[in-house]
């Protein structure tokens, strides 16, 4: 069976349907992999494609034998019909591969919720011409750039992913308009032809220098180092005169924006280009340590878990940045070098000295109703360090939250504290993973300003 005829097949029974439906039911926006169960009756072989491809069950009556096979060619299954090498996700109709691990997401090819963030920067920037897709993983990117652009160019320094945009861009139908090419572009990567779209979701993890990382996500000292290199490399390969850049990035930072805002101002007086920068999520760095202490364990077996985790909090703590961001970023030639930065992500934060107010009728019922509309759309990342439980606990243990808001000084209770005094549970549980609380929290908070359950003192 040819990639074209399984990417017909996957079309006709909606394999990327039932993930967008799956990440629905499950109200997590940008989730890549969903998993809320079988999506649809077990007999249909639409799902016993999603049971065997997404989730990774082996298959059932609904899939007949001869097909998973044909499956097995590509590597989709083996020759039992159990899954195989790589497993299926898909965002806005885009397909895209990884690799199978033992435990998800401990693989090669890395699909995050910030890969798909960036799928929507791109399919709403409406790229053209010639681009370059810069760290292509599992091709996802590479595939939404073929949408619109003649011929994309896919590099990695990784073989795997390599493969896994090849099967992506196959069964997107578009792997006759992407080339892969295997090397580090900041030292391999030339071209005769100016570029007319650069795209690029390098590592940005702040890493401390003596800690062991994965080269996935490690971006330096700062989180920085590649797209910084990135912005100074982009100049003289993009077209002066029609071209694009389009980036996906996290950074430290404080109330004026991400501290990356500087290069990205020193690009675009140089480069004649004017930016936009997005950000749509916002944390504190304490959640950013949780996240980089969680995947920084495996690597660093002879360290308690407790031990990385004071590691990188001393590390983010030498910046002395009150904030984290994720940030889309788009770069059109042609400009005068103006850059708008626009901060989706602001509200009451954690550092905000908080009060009750004299709240309006039925304002506790507004604020839940809020809460549970904004929880879909958490910042990049919290998937990984929280999860379902973390979401519901502010709303089960609101009564709480606005008691202990009550019982504090005059001059209010910052967020951090509140998380802590309310779920001291979790905190002396799982140090690392307790931190998504704050992002609940916060959230929460805002809820409860928007609706006049609480007053804000210092929105420092």
């Amino acid at each position: 069976m040819t990639s074209h005829e399984v990417a017909k097949l996957l079309r006709e029974h909606h394999f990327a349907q039932r993930v967008e439906y799956a990440r629905r039911r499950a109200a997590q926006s940008y989730e890549p992999w969903p998993s809320t169960g079988s999506a649809g009756p077990e007999h249909d072989l639409g799902a016993g494609l999603w049971n065997l491809l997404h989730l990774g069950s082996p298959a059932r009556s609904s899939l007949d034998p001869a097909l998973a096979g044909r499956l097995a060619d590509l590597g989709l299954t083996d020759r039992h019909g159990r899954p195989g090498a790589w497993e299926l996700t898909a965002f806005r109709g885009v397909l895209a591969a990884r690799d199978r691990a033992e435990q998800p997401g401990t693989g090669d090819v890395y699909i995050g919720e910030d890969s798909l963030r960036f799928v929507d920067t791109i399919l709403d920037a409406l790229p053209t011409g010639l681009a370059l897709d810069v760290g292509c993983g599992s091709g996802i990117t590479s595939s939404a750039l073929a949408r619109t652009c003649q011929e994309v160019t896919a590099v990695d320094l990784q073989e795997v992913c390599l493969e896994a945009t090849r099967l992506s861009g196959a069964l997107n139908g578009v792997g006759e308009r992407i080339r892969t090419r295997h090397g580090d572009f900041f030292r391999d990567f030339t071209t005769d032809t100016p570029l007319n779209c650069i795209c690029a979701n390098l590592p940005y993890v702040p890493v401390p220098p003596d800690l062991a990382y994965s080269a996935a996500g490690n971006g330096g000292p700062d989180g920085l180092d590649l797209n910084r290199r990135l912005l100074r490399a982009a100049r003289s390969l993009l077209d002066p005169d029609d071209g694009m850049l389009v980036m996906r990035f996290q950074s430290l930072g404080d109330a004026s924006g991400p501290t990356l805002l500087r290069e990205i101002g020193e690009f675009a007086k140089a480069a004649g280009h004017d930016v936009s920068v997005v950000a749509d999520g916002r944390t504190v760095p304490e959640v950013r340590a949780a996240l980089t202490a969680l995947h920084a364990q495996r690597h660093n077996p002879a360290l308690s878990p407790d031990a990385v985790l004071a590691a990188v909090d001393a590390h983010l703590s030498r910046y002395e940045q009150p904030l984290y961001f994720a940030c889309s970023l788009v770069s059109r030639s042609g400009g005068t070098g103006r850059v708008t930065f626009t901060d989706l992500s602001g509200g009451v934060g954690m550092d905000a000295g908080l009060t009750t107010a004299q709240a309006p009728a039925g304002a506790s019922r507004t604020a839940e109703r809020l809460y549970r509309a904004r929880a879909a759309d958490l910042p990049d990342g919290f998937w990984e360090l929280g999860g379902t439980s973390d979401v519901a606990a502010p709303l089960t243990r609101l009564p709480e939250l606005v008691s202990a808001i009550g019982d504090a000084p005059s001059d209010g209770i910052a967020g951090r504290a509140l998380a802590e005094t309310v779920f001291a549970g979790c905190f002396a549980a799982d140090a690392t993973r307790a931190r998504a609380l704050y992002v609940t929290t916060e959230l929460m908070l805002n809820c409860l300003a928007d609706a006049g359950l609480v007053r804000v003192r210092d929105a420092g």
